[in-house]
């Protein structure tokens, strides 16, 4: 199950950056994002330094800076100018939400697996409010026009997206966002009834029509899902195992892919990811036990894990991920 990882925030300050605040509109931000992948390409692929990270959201970019954004107290985030040396921010919230403990009772400021996404104008994080081992859930919006270090970010908190009170209903926690062209998409859920899609109004940000459930089930390990979209399938890849226990950690991702962001999604092998099926993509590897919670990069083929590292005790940490693609199914690699 997914549990509480807090993370000790030393805020470094390396003085203010020029042209920081520059705010894109969504085909801006796609032209940059694919700008940058050409510079990614040829850096190293190793994350630097000590800046611990569990749950990583979608890295995004926002004037010269990438943001990560983290499980932890009041949403932890780290900045890079180049995908490999991260700083801590300032965290998004100081203060709790007051809708929050009307939702899920006895919660205190331990934010799990925000996920962030630009449309309609603005930056829209969603994250997760839980206790540990609990079904009892909520994910809630904030969204603010720019993200800047430098001159601070303002977010306006949106209140709750979804919910769930018990473990017959998609656990309200990993949202995970998909922008299609005009169409947003939230996959999220984890133990319990598994991993569910609905379909994200982008005026507001909030749900619209119901929601499907793609995967797991019956209290299986299934968490983190990423939902991503690659020519024309629709991807789901999702953590099986289990998380938060260092180098004893059992997470590994696997996938199935779709034409429809709805499912049924299918491995490899054509078997459903609500009947047992994925095709494994990224496992433990050396000094990387249990590499979980991927996204990808818009409009690049790079995304990031954290993993436990094993050379340093299984602390969580942030990495790069890979991806190839063959006969339409992806693989993973550091």
């Amino acid at each position: 199950m997914k549990t509480i990882i807090s993370l000790v925030l030393l805020a470094v300050s390396l003085g203010s950056c020029q042209n920081e605040d520059i705010v894109p509109t969504e085909e801006a931000a796609a032209a940059v994002n694919a700008q940058d992948s050409q510079v990614i390409n040829s850096t190293a692929k190793t994350v630097g330094g000590n800046v611990p990270s569990h749950d990583p959201s979608t890295i995004v970019k926002s004037g010269v800076n990438y943001y990560v954004f983290t499980t932890g107290d009041n949403i932890p985030v780290t900045y890079s100018r180049d995908l490999i040396n991260w700083s801590w921010g300032t965290s998004v919230f100081s203060s709790t939400p007051s809708w929050i403990t009307g939702y899920v009772p006895g919660f205190t400021k331990t934010f799990w697996a925000p996920d962030v996404a630009w449309f309609n104008n603005r930056w829209n994080m969603y994250y997760s409010c839980s206790t540990f081992g609990s079904a009892t859930s909520a994910i809630g919006l904030v969204t603010s026009p720019s993200i800047s270090q430098s001159a601070g970010t303002n977010w306006t908190d949106r209140g709750v997206v979804v919910s769930s009170s018990s473990a017959s209903d998609v656990n309200a926690i990993d949202p995970s966002i998909l922008v299609d062209g005009s169409n947003v998409y939230m996959a999220y859920g984890s133990w319990h009834a598994g991993i569910g899609v609905i379909q994200i109004n982008p005026s507001t940000g909030k749900t619209t029509g119901s929601r499907t459930i793609v995967a797991g089930g019956n209290g299986a390990s299934w968490e983190a899902p990423c939902l991503i979209k690659e020519g024309s399938y629709y991807y789901m890849f999702v953590n099986r195992g289990t998380c938060c226990n260092g180098v004893n950690s059992t997470y590994y991702i696997v996938v199935g892919r779709s034409t429809s962001p709805f499912g049924p999604f299918v491995d490899k092998n054509g078997v459903s990811l609500k009947s047992g099926g994925g095709t494994t993509v990224l496992a433990s590897q050396g000094n990387y036990i249990g590499p979980g919670h991927l996204s990808r990069i818009t409009g690049t083929q790079k995304g990031a894990v954290h993993y436990y590292n094993a050379a340093d005790n299984g602390n969580p940490k942030l990495e790069i991920v890979y991806f190839t693609w063959s006969s339409g199914w992806p693989t993973l690699s550091y």
